[in-house]
């Protein structure tokens, strides 16, 4: 090797590999200090494309589990107030059950009819205050045919506008919010619908209508009027509680997906603690040969002199 004073390879070399050194090292304390093996696009590229995706995943699929949760109190609500208006209506058929039996005096009839007005009146109350963050659900404000009247839960990351006719991320549970005003039930009317006052027995069955005639065979028409509103809040309850099932479903589901999705990620993109220790290690070596070897290239020019 010839002695050069205007250039100096070898601490060229030297000062190369002592930089490759540093900037390993660098890298590897980085990833050490941040847990992540991709900080930036240029530590793995196709990794950060796959990693975001995932995370974009991830994180639809846990606000996804938040929705389903929300959906369920919202529904649990509303079965809450179901529950009561069936329970009133169960009452109202075992008053009609007693005021069909012919022991009954007309002014008894009158007194259970009291109570059964009463409880009309509830159950159109009930239909208009169960709400659930300023949504009313028992009072027709929901409809599965109308889309401006659906409700719709995002079960899911994505969006079903590529295929609105098979929806795997959105679920409209609107049609088991039935309408319970007793107007809509079958069992009364009201002055306009919605109305919470204004109820009205039929008429044979109405102490203050002409018509009133409290027979038994009046009684039993009427029974089979409520025994038929009770069919119809118990299939509103049963759909509600299969779409209950499925959420609950889809949320285990979701669950699932969510701590597999999170294992793969962490595989891409998280350090490697032990292998990113020993290339520090390792670096760290490298820099304090190449660091001794860049002392000693800058001392060879110097050799030049002994020659003069």
């Amino acid at each position: 090797m010839a002695i050069s004073v205007n250039t100096n390879v070898p601490s060229l070399i030297a000062q190369n590999s002592l930089n490759r050194s540093l900037s390993a090292m660098e890298k590897a304390m980085q990833q050490l200090t941040t847990g992540k093996r991709i900080n930036n696009a240029g530590d793995d590229a196709a990794g950060l494309v796959i990693s975001e995706n995932m995370k974009v995943q991830i994180n639809g699929s846990n606000k996804a589990m938040d929705n389903v949760q929300d959906a369920q109190n919202f529904a649990a609500v509303a079965e809450g107030g179901m529950i009561t208006i069936g329970d009133h209506l169960q009452r109202i058929n075992e008053l009609l059950i007693q005021g069909a039996n012919d022991t009954n005096s007309t002014e008894s009839r009158k007194a259970i009819l009291v109570e059964i007005k009463q409880r009309l009146d509830d159950i159109n109350v009930i239909s208009q205050a169960t709400q659930f963050n300023g949504r009313t659900m028992l009072d027709g404000s929901f409809d599965p045919n109308d889309p401006d009247k659906q409700f719709i839960v995002q079960i899911g990351p994505y969006s079903d506008t590529a295929n609105p006719d098979n929806p795997l991320n959105t679920i409209d549970i609107s049609g088991a919010f039935a309408d319970c005003h007793i107007s809509v039930l079958g069992i009364g009317t009201t002055t306009d619908s919605g109305a919470v006052n204004g109820i009205m027995l039929p008429p044979e069955l109405d102490p203050d209508d002409p018509a009133f005639d409290p027979t038994g065979d009046n009684f039993r028409l009427y029974m089979d009027t409520i025994q038929a509103a009770v069919g119809t809040v118990t299939d509103a309850r049963g759909l509600l509680g299969g779409y209950l099932n499925r959420m609950t479903a889809n949320y285990d589901n979701l669950s699932i997906m969510v701590e597999n999705l999170t294992t793969a990620k962490s595989r891409i993109t998280d350090t490697d603690v032990a292998e990113a220790s020993s290339e520090m290690i390792k670096q760290q070596i490298l820099e304090q040969v190449s660091g001794s070897m860049l002392t000693q290239a800058n001392q060879l020019p110097s050799l030049a002199l002994s020659l003069i």
